[in-house]
């Protein structure tokens, strides 16, 4: 029975199957020996035996709430400054007639492509309370012996999550506000209401459900995220530790290295993510059910600020003054300094760092493995996603649905966790990937593919039916019919996922902090090590280059390609 049923499936199904069983394995393997590590006494690979001590311990310790409330403190607060920041951006660049607000659409974007490290890094350097720019020029001024804002602190580490997620949280709310019927808001402004009437009672609630999904999508980022625990809140005192930094500290720091541990509150943590992702689905299902576009004579309508008009043009210069000016400029002054005193910043500005950078073959071997990770990666994400999203949407085969639901599950798995579930998955049954760029590509692979079938599922949505119809009843293939019109027609979307990931990959740390050794390493592992070392004024001048050389990426793209993130 099953024999024949291989033997009349057709073309499109086989390729369909194989293609998400080749997903689901690689995502439901490291689980599984995930799981499987945090049950087992030993090392990864090494003689052990089955047990519960590792949860005992995670359970029985006191510091494990002390964790939870971190986590979840440091994730909801900052997902609100995120999402919070960029409603009102997106409400003022897409739905007001704020003077200049057609040359911020795309800027606020633009900080998404800094790497993870560049924030945190900034914000240290404005904001440590002994040796921070803006705290030495407090004191200075006021005498105060006290610091302006400690940035080593749970609101320190909210604030620095919440900010760099504002740009993420702009690409998907901005899209909502510009596609949202306005009839509602012109019978209120025709009522009389003012702007922030209009803004509050009407706009605002007919937004919600996207915004909470955008919100509860953010809360996954930022639980998930280590360079801001592992910058900021380990520096801190006392040390404000969450579940992500407390994992990579039993693995890496504690001798010997307790990997069972680590994984059992690996575990723990992912028991969280999956909640939160499924809560997530459920807020994207119901965002359909709150469509305001009438389709028929729709048009996007602007509204009046009146006089408050520059006040919005203001709120935007702000942000882009506050995330991208001080931000870049506080890195770039620091790559300049032999080292840092911030009572002369410009006496002794010197190039040496950036010479010392571009002098080191370990810097230069790095940044040629993560072009050659990066471009790996996006390319197989894109060609797999759009596959697996044409035959699901456009081939009558049974099971299809399923690839929604499987195309979130890797939203539910932190990339650290990724990681260590790969790390316990190759050294437990050495296939020789472990230490290649191979199983960092495998990694991302997982990760990232949520984001190709969005970006491939939102612009096949868009193409009708009766193209392919037409083709076919012309007499061509299905395969032809991809080829000649699908493909053409999804190219601008699939170049857009192709660069989006491209950028992610190569700033990517957490998921790879555990499976990179001296033969694979890549750039974001270099800087963290330069951080680690205390080489902060090379890390800068590598920041630097590594963001130019990123943003000149996206230019070329944009310019040749007409890329589009929206």
């Amino acid at each position: 029975m099953l024999v024949d049923r291989l033997k009349n499936m057709s073309k499109s199904s086989a390729i369909f199957y194989s293609l998400l069983g080749f997903t689901l394995f690689l995502i439901i393997y490291p689980v599984s020996f995930l799981i499987f590590g945090s049950f087992w006494s030993g090392s990864p690979g090494g003689d052990g035996n089955l047990t519960l001590d590792n949860y005992r311990t995670v359970f029985s310790d006191p510091k494990t709430f002390q964790l939870l409330r971190n986590s979840v403190a440091y994730a909801l607060g900052s997902a609100l400054i995120g999402v919070s920041i960029a409603t009102v951006l997106s409400f003022i660049t897409t739905r007001t007639n704020a003077p200049l607000r057609q040359y911020f659409v795309f800027i606020p974007i633009l900080p998404i492509i800094l790497p993870g490290m560049v924030d945190n890094l900034a914000w240290i350097y404005l904001f440590s309370p002994r040796s921070g720019l803006v705290n030495t020029w407090w004191r200075n001024i006021t005498g105060f012996e006290t610091a302006l804002f400690n940035i080593y602190s749970l609101p320190g580490m909210i604030w620095v999550m919440g900010i760099s997620l504002v740009p993420l949280s702009y690409l998907v709310i901005s899209a909502a506000f510009a596609t949202m019927d306005a009839s509602l808001e012109e019978q209120a402004r025709v009522s009389g209401g003012s702007v922030f009437t209009i803004f509050r009672k009407i706009t605002i609630p007919l937004m919600m459900p996207a915004i909470i999904s955008v919100y509860l999508l953010t809360f996954i980022l930022a639980i998930e995220s280590f360079e801001t625990p592992a910058m900021i809140g380990a520096a801190a005192s006392p040390p404000v530790y969450v579940f992500m930094y407390r994992i990579y500290e039993t693995v890496v720091w504690a001798i010997p290295p307790n990997y069972g541990l680590g994984t059992a509150y690996a575990s723990f943590l992912l028991i969280i993510t999956m909640t939160a992702v499924y809560l997530y689905r459920k807020a994207v299902k119901r965002t359909e059910k709150f469509q305001v576009i009438t389709g028929k004579g729709y048009k996007p309508s602007i509204l009046d600020l009146g006089k408050w008009r520059w006040l919005g043009t203001g709120i935007l210069g702000f942000y882009v003054f506050l995330h991208i000016v001080v931000v870049f400029g506080m890195v770039l002054i620091l790559s300049f300094q032999p080292y840092w005193n911030p009572n002369d910043l410009f006496g002794n500005m010197t190039l040496r760092n950036y010479e010392t950078v571009l002098g080191q073959r370990r810097i230069i071997s790095s940044l040629m493995n993560s072009a050659t990770v990066s471009v790996v990666s996006a390319t197989i994400v894109v060609i797999m996603a759009a596959i697996l999203t044409y035959i699901s949407n456009r081939k009558n085969i049974r099971g299809g649905g399923l690839l929604e639901g499987f195309g979130s599950l890797p939203l539910a798995f932190p990339g650290m966790i990724l990681g260590l579930g790969l790390l316990w998955t190759f050294l437990t049954i050495p296939l020789g990937i472990y230490g290649t760029v191979y199983v960092l590509m495998l990694c991302f692979l997982v990760k990232y593919m949520p984001q190709g079938i969005r970006f491939a599922n939102g612009a096949l949505i868009q193409i009708k039916d009766d193209l392919e119809e037409t083709s076919s009843v012309s007499g061509a293939e299905w395969t032809t019919t991809v080829q000649k019109i699908i493909i053409p027609l999804l190219k601008p979307a699939l170049i857009s996922a192709w660069i989006y990931i491209f950028v992610l990959t190569f700033r990517e740390l957490s998921s790879i902090i555990f499976l990179v050794v001296p033969n694979n390493q890549v750039i974001a592992a270099i800087l963290w090590d330069l951080f680690v070392n205390g080489s902060v004024e090379l890390l800068a001048a590598t920041s630097m280059l590594l963001t130019f050389f990123l943003w000149t990426v996206v230019i070329i793209a944009i310019i040749l390609f007409k890329v589009r993130f929206r």
